[in-house]
């Protein structure tokens, strides 16, 4: 009976000891919600209580049983509630990068390369076995000068066969006109009056200025433009043309010329 009540003394004891010790833990641990802490500390005084066996060494484990200092506990409750980092699964977005603008296909053809300007061609040089190279480059510039005035080939043949009759197609200077040697190289002259150039003309006829009538562009264009004034002068022999025009006292020598002028007008148009 007496051991019965010594282990019922020592029984109450350890019960009120693990009561107090549980009390004082729930409140110095109020906040920690992980209870299975405040559980196995008490569990932890209890055992150690009846392991003494006396309320002094109860007491012992009490005060032993305190709780553990503010730094460590928060270092063991860093220990249980620091959860591990989930893994990131989403890739880091890849960095913008600034793409070079496409270059532009052009379709169109490059401009062609300006063509080199044409070279202005010489005169005509034409061949009759009856002309020197004088009277051939005169017989050209009577026949282009007509061109240019709107002529065709009958007007081309009336000048060519009058300059034949008139100053054998030489561009004469007159030793009665002294003046008319400044405008000319040819080593031909005449002395009829005051008669000048290819066609003879004279500057008292009012033909022109002795330096029109020595060029001989200038004066074929004043017999061209003469011509012109002639009623019907197509319709008219080659000779008939040309004495219309001149008004000579040998009408019917302008008629020799016909044929040779029928050949530089050929030679002509074959080089043309």
């Amino acid at each position: 009976m007496q051991i019965s009540r010594i282990i019922e003394g020592v029984t109450g004891t350890v019960r009120s000891a693990a009561a107090a010790v549980t009390q004082r833990l729930t409140n110095t641990l109020e906040g920690f919600k992980e209870h299975h802490r405040v559980r196995r500390l008490a569990v932890i005084a209890v055992a150690a209580a009846v392991f003494t066996g006396s309320g002094a060494t109860a007491a012992w484990a009490i005060s032993n049983t305190e709780a553990p200092a503010p730094a460590e506990a928060a270092a063991e409750t860093a220990d249980e509630t620091t959860e591990e980092p989930v893994p990131q699964t989403t890739a880091p977005a890849a960095p913008e990068t600034t793409e070079a603008p496409a270059p532009v296909e052009t379709t169109e053809a490059p401009a062609p390369a300006p063509e080199p300007a044409a070279e202005p061609e010489g005169p005509v040089d034409i061949d009759v076995s009856d002309l020197d190279d004088e009277q051939e480059a005169n017989a050209v510039t009577i026949i282009e000068a007509g061109k240019e005035m709107g002529f065709d080939e009958q007007g081309w043949a009336v000048a060519l066969a009058t300059a034949m009759q008139e100053a054998k197609m030489y561009n004469a200077a007159s030793e009665a006109v002294p003046e008319s040697f400044e405008y000319t190289d040819s080593d031909v002259t005449y002395s009829d009056h005051d008669s000048v150039g290819i066609f003879q003309q004279r500057t008292s006829m009012g033909w022109g200025s002795v330096e029109e009538l020595m060029d001989v562009s200038t004066s074929a264009s004043k017999f061209y433009g003469t011509l012109e004034d002639i009623d019907g002068w197509q319709d008219m022999s080659i000779a008939s043309a040309a004495q219309a025009v001149q008004v000579s006292a040998f009408p019917d020598a302008y008629a020799q010329w016909e044929g040779l002028a029928e050949d530089v007008i050929d030679a002509y148009e074959a080089e043309a």
